[in-house]
């Protein structure tokens, strides 16, 4: 068994035994999924007031039969560790310890979730398909949750504008859900992706949707919410989305119909008001165009504070608290590097404190 494979099958063992914080915790402490198994003793990882619940060999079937199953699909099997886990979801306070793909498209961002009410009018499917086209034309791919409504007028404008687009499960990704829309769940497997953190074959779940709904965020560089009333699984993902220090978009509309009162809610609190495409551009100016081709710019002989900095960055955006976490630097001292690098045409910085490196 090729050592990609056992790695996969051990943290798909340790996930079906543990929760999520705790399978990131041992990860954290012992290095891989295997070697967690391995060790006799987890007090070190997860504290000894925790009661452990090691894998079974039971367990451990399970996790073969899974691989097996994600193989004959096609799909993917991603760990926060594999190059290929997107690395914005990797960021967020509580990234899936395992997360299964279908499809060609490879999560790399950029990207913009819109979501909105299942019930939505014709008006909020008509706004939500236009964004969607016009996102997809300046190389911005769309997350959303394959949900009536938003959801999935923002994914068929998508696709049919030949762009990209990833669904988010509160299922197995194997499960097309909701079963009426199998046509368009088989043509984003096709074109897009189709992701989840729940097992292979797992059916839908009441409790599942607010939780995946944070990985919709996180896979994204902002959310626009069309059309959302005061009490809306919307503002779930609206919620986690400033959690994660994500831009947050509004679609205004009739103040009559109630369809609208979460949007006009989220305006009141600072939400950036959209009527345009452009005013969703603007706060992500760095991505108004499709990324070019070219690599990143080699960075020059720099001083030895700017040069660390500088290897702390990527084109994934970071933001300043986590960059102060992995940097020795003073947090001033950091900002001001930051800065300074970003006059020399090193580095941008987008809305939120977030930083990247230019590309050339």
């Amino acid at each position: 068994m090729p050592e990609s494979q056992r790695e996969v099958q051990a943290l798909l063992a340790l996930s079906q035994a543990e929760r999520p914080q705790r399978v990131r915790c041992l990860l954290a402490h012992f290095g891989s999924a295997q070697a967690a198994l391995a060790a006799a003793d987890w007090t070190a990882a997860v504290g000894a007031s925790a009661p452990e619940r090691r894998p079974t060999p039971a367990d451990l079937a399970w996790a073969a039969e899974q691989w097996r199953r994600l193989g004959s699909a096609g799909g993917r099997c991603l760990a926060p560790t594999d190059a290929d886990y997107p690395q914005l979801l990797g960021q967020i306070a509580a990234p899936p310890p395992v997360l299964f793909a279908l499809g060609p498209d490879d999560l790399a961002p950029p990207a913009v979730a819109i979501v909105g009410s299942r019930k939505a009018s014709d008006s909020g499917k008509l706004i939500a398909a236009e964004l969607a086209r016009e996102l997809v034309a300046q190389g911005i791919g769309i997350v959303s949750g394959l949900a009536f409504g938003i959801d999935a007028a923002a994914h068929q404008a998508a696709l049919a504008a030949s762009g990209r687009t990833i669904a988010v499960l509160g299922c197995g990704a194997d499960v097309p859900y909701p079963r009426a829309h199998t046509p368009l769940y088989r043509q984003i497997r096709e074109q897009g992706a189709i992701v989840s953190e729940f097992a292979w074959g797992a059916p839908p779940e009441r409790g599942a949707f607010p939780r995946r709904n944070r990985i919709i965020s996180g896979l994204s560089l902002g959310v626009v919410i069309v059309e959302a009333p005061q009490k809306s699984g919307a503002l779930i993902t609206v919620q986690h989305a400033l959690e994660q220090n994500r831009e947050v978009f509004a679609v205004p509309g009739d103040v009559r119909s109630g369809r609208n009162a979460g949007c006009h809610q989220l305006i009141k609190d600072g939400a950036k008001l959209v009527e345009h495409v452009d005013d969703v551009l603007e706060e992500l100016t760095i991505w108004a165009s499709p990324l070019p081709q070219s690599a990143p710019v080699p960075a020059p002989a720099l001083p030895p504070e700017d040069e660390s900095v500088y290897a702390l960055l990527s084109r994934q955006p970071r933001h300043i608290d986590e960059l102060a976490q992995h940097s020795t630097l003073p947090p001033a001292t950091l900002l001001d590097v930051l800065l300074r690098l970003e006059l020399d045409g090193l580095v941008d910085q987008l809305a939120g404190k977030r930083f990247l490196r230019r590309t050339g």
